[in-house]
């Protein structure tokens, strides 16, 4: 409507003049501008989905996404030494449920991932983790499913703690305050 000769309107018309009603050819325009935007964000999420890595584990029912630039070899092993840490069996066997890992690199993108878990932003930036190494955030399954696929779009997790990684060890883990996620629990995998 800014631009001169107004093209918009023109296509509007040329393509929807059929309609009879201003009001009736707004509707349609909005029905078919919401499908085509949620089409859109279903393609985006399989692609970003298909370009990341990740893996899924069913037998031991866990599942791991890497922000890292690791491959899944790489990931299954930085999993696994986690996994293997006395520390973190304590806090995930009592949950007899699926466990998602998320692999990140320093405490900005930490603090994202706990922001889109509904934690506030003060209580997250005061989290007391290095600046720098790596991260895995372990997250509980929130969602009762009756299909198991852990990334499915309705599947939702809440953080639950985060091990501090050296290397290949579990240099120290951080229990995350339940009573911080204010939010519900929402944060989908993509």
């Amino acid at each position: 409507m800014f631009l001169p000769g107004e093209p918009g309107g023109r296509l509007v018309r040329r393509l929807f003049g059929w309609i009879r009603g201003h009001r009736a050819r707004l509707l349609v325009l909005y029905c078919l501008s919401l499908t085509g935007a949620i089409g859109a964000a279903f393609v985006l999420r399989g692609l970003t989905f298909s370009l990341t890595t990740h893996l899924s584990l069913s037998d031991q029912r866990f599942a791991a996404v890497s922000f890292l630039s690791v491959n899944e070899g790489e990931l299954r092993q930085l999993v696994k030494s986690a996994e293997g840490a006395e520390e973190i069996q304590n806090r995930i066997k009592p949950l007899d449920d699926w466990v998602l890992v998320q692999a990140m690199d320093g405490k900005p993108r930490v603090v994202h991932v706990m922001i889109d878990a509904g934690m506030t932003r003060v209580s997250a930036k005061t989290l007391p983790l290095s600046e720098k190494g790596i991260k895995l955030v372990f997250s509980r399954r929130m969602d009762r499913p009756a299909h198991e696929d852990p990334f499915s779009i309705r599947a939702r997790w809440q953080p639950i703690c985060v091990a501090e990684m050296n290397g290949q060890k579990t240099s120290r883990v951080i229990d995350l305050n339940q009573g911080s996620f204010l939010g519900n629990p929402v944060m989908p995998v993509f």
